[in-house]
């Protein structure tokens, strides 16, 4: 475990507590599986998925898609996997870059991802954004107010472990939450408490379609829209209640969308944990 000097003792706690918790869930980059105690879970990421009216059909979009732009059916799932691949891939080296980048403004260059040491200039403990997206979270970075003190990056969570067994969900659930930051609360205590946060990288959050049309997500979640901004919402009230079970409290929880001019936007999203322990 790694200390930053000059943080509050609330965080070195924090941390230690959250990695004692759960350091039985493992994680095998290939084939995105996790294990606790040899049992695979299903990830947080999915769970949002659960709840769209009318899931993706590849095939008969395709055909679709086809009979308007030309080429066949396949020649389109092609481009779409192609597609999809690439947007994967840059988005696994953009959490990588922002991992190592929270790591070394914190004071620890030696855990900067071995993916990203290309960029590390250690003459001048600099690390070289080389994507806009990248420089979207340079830009993040730098505006971080002194009051929010890093925790943990990229770390592993599990559900099922509150002590009030009845409010655990019925569904052992498993993932890695991005960062999770402590606010001291400007010499408030009331207002301290600890921010969940999640980079997106996606080109938008948002379906202008499905809000024109008020196309809305399955019950319990009919109150929101069918758009990647309330799969994220889920997705975040997710990593939060798998802290909140082990006495961490999550005051708030957000979405960094990083864009492709290198900008970026946070994004608050609201608290849907009752909501899940009550259908999950």
């Amino acid at each position: 475990m790694f200390t930053i000097q000059g943080e509050p003792g609330k965080v070195e706690e924090a941390r230690r507590h959250i990695l004692h918790e759960f350091e039985d869930l493992e994680f095998y980059e290939d084939g995105h599986i996790y294990l606790l105690h040899g049992q695979s879970l299903n990830s947080v990421s999915g769970i949002g998925h659960r709840f769209i009216r009318e899931p993706f059909d590849e095939q008969k979009q395709a055909e679709r898609y086809a009979m308007r732009h030309g080429q066949t059916a396949d020649y389109w799932i092609q481009q779409w996997k192609q597609n999809s691949f690439r947007a994967t891939t840059l988005g696994t080296k953009t959490h990588e870059f922002g991992e190592s980048l929270g790591y070394l403004k914190a004071g620890h260059p030696e855990l900067i991802r071995d993916s990203i040491k290309p960029q590390y200039m250690s003459a001048y403990n600099y690390l070289a954004p080389i994507h806009p997206k990248e420089e979207a979270i340079v830009q993040f970075m730098q505006d971080m107010p002194a009051s929010m003190h890093l925790v943990l990056n990229e770390t592993k969570v599990y559900s099922g472990k509150n002590p009030q067994k009845e409010r655990n969900l019925q569904e052992q659930i498993c993932g890695t939450f991005d960062m999770l930051y402590y606010y001291d609360g400007e010499g408030d205590e009331s207002k301290a408490g600890f921010v969940i946060l999640d980079y997106k990288t996606n080109n938008n959050l948002y379906s202008e379609y499905n809000q024109r049309f008020c196309k809305t997500l399955l019950p319990p979640f009919d109150n929101m829209i069918e758009e990647d901004l309330s799969l994220y919402t889920i997705q975040l009230s997710l990593y939060a209640l798998m802290l909140e079970d082990i006495g961490i409290p999550v005051i708030d929880r957000r979405i960094v969308w990083l864009k492709h001019d290198g900008q970026y936007q946070v994004i608050p999203v609201c608290d849907v944990s009752g909501t899940l322990r009550s259908c999950l």
